[in-house]
């Protein structure tokens, strides 16, 4: 079964993602801020990550930057509202495959 990270502040969003991704038989472990996304991350092994940049407690592109040299064949996926073609060039830099 793959895994999934889910990383999003917004708790309904969290869930409904959740709800649906679990629906159609992944694995889904959900985190709330950045914080406790990095200890998911440690352990155990994610084939996808959804990351939001904005966080409560710090911000996407940082916790891309650490998953990407310990995991390389995770994919990450950011799922924001930020818009900016600078972000977007951003989260490719940091090793998202789509944004």
């Amino acid at each position: 079964m793959k895994q999934i990270l889910i990383v999003e502040d917004d708790s309904f969003l969290n869930k409904m993602v959740a709800y649906n991704l679990t629906a159609d038989g992944y694995g889904v472990t959900s985190a709330l801020n950045a914080r406790t996304a990095a200890e998911a991350i440690r352990q155990r092994e994610f084939d996808l990550v959804l990351l939001d940049i904005n966080l409560p407690d710090g911000n996407g592109f940082e916790l891309c930057k650490l998953i990407k040299p310990q995991h390389p064949d995770t994919i990450v996926i950011f799922l924001t509202a930020n818009d900016q073609e600078s972000d977007q060039i951003r989260g490719y830099e940091v090793g998202a495959v789509d944004y």
